[in-house]
């Protein structure tokens, strides 16, 4: 049967494919086989892979909140842009979560212009311009012209002396394969949703429970603007309000709040 992919492309339905995904979010085989066969018979001609995956994550809700956390995060962090929240606000956390010294948007200045970099980060004495590329389009990837612009940019601000530091370009895309080679050749660091194996962006959020709040089923589009207001971004930041507090604060419905809470516990005590 024919589906139609997030770049309007159409493909073959393929029941491995999506199995495997419910898998690599860590669900057991006997549960995404039960949910893959679930979401497979509400399958019909011309269904897009949203739907598909809507439909994968209704039926994984049901069965572990923690593994839909995690089956829904790629969605999660592509919201963030819409609801108001800045990628490179989210890339800072993670940072910071990790080690990093940092300050965000700042102006270093070039031999040719100023450049504004989007994260300064520092570890262990070595110091990284953060390059925070965001895209809510699926199935986008970045290319390598992203990666030699970046490398064009710390190449103009070490010409005037300020090179110390390395080009870090972090994406909640994948990349093409020539994006890779190069960064390799001029040794600039990427991390992106698959790359590199073992720690990727999906990886640094998992391993510290760093989900973003989009990520929670009953937080809708109302509360993650009004969260975002304050700047509240990650689940774990939910923790410390009891539900009349949180409902008082964002001005949200008290059930809504309640259930928010709960399922903020459930994902980060898993």
């Amino acid at each position: 049967m024919e589906i139609i992919k997030s770049t309007g492309e159409k493909e073959m339905f393929s029941e491995d494919k999506l199995c495997q995904s419910l898998k690599n979010a860590g669900a057991p085989r006997e549960l995404a086989n039960k949910v893959c066969a679930l979401a497979a018979s509400d399958l019909k001609p011309g269904m897009t892979t949203s739907k598909i995956f809507r439909s994968s994550l209704r039926y994984l809700l049901k069965e572990n909140l923690s593994l839909a956390a995690n089956y829904s995060l790629r969605r999660g962090v592509g919201e963030l842009g819409p609801a108001g929240f800045l990628f490179e606000h989210y890339v800072e956390i993670i940072l910071q979560a990790y080690g990093y010294k940092t300050v965000r948007n700042i102006m270093a200045k070039g031999f040719c212009v100023e450049h504004e970099i989007d994260v300064l980060a520092e570890k262990d004495g070595v110091k990284y311009y953060i390059e925070a590329k965001y895209r809510n389009e699926y199935g986008i990837k970045t290319h390598i012209d992203v990666v030699m612009y970046g490398d064009a940019r710390l190449a103009d601000i070490a010409k005037a002396g300020g090179g110390e530091a390395k080009l870090w370009l972090i994406t909640n895309t994948k990349f093409t394969d020539k994006a890779v080679k190069y960064a390799k050749c001029r040794d600039i660091k990427l991390t992106g949703w698959t790359h590199p194996n073992g720690d990727n962006l999906e990886d640094l959020i998992i391993n510290r429970k760093l989900y973003p709040i989009t990520v929670l089923p009953s937080v809708k589009r109302y509360e993650r603007e009004q969260f975002a207001k304050f700047g509240l971004l990650l689940a774990q930041d939910i923790l410390p309000y009891s539900p009349e507090e949180l409902a008082n604060k964002f001005n949200i419905a008290f059930n809504t709040a309640k259930k928010i809470i709960i399922q903020s516990k459930e994902i980060i005590t898993a």
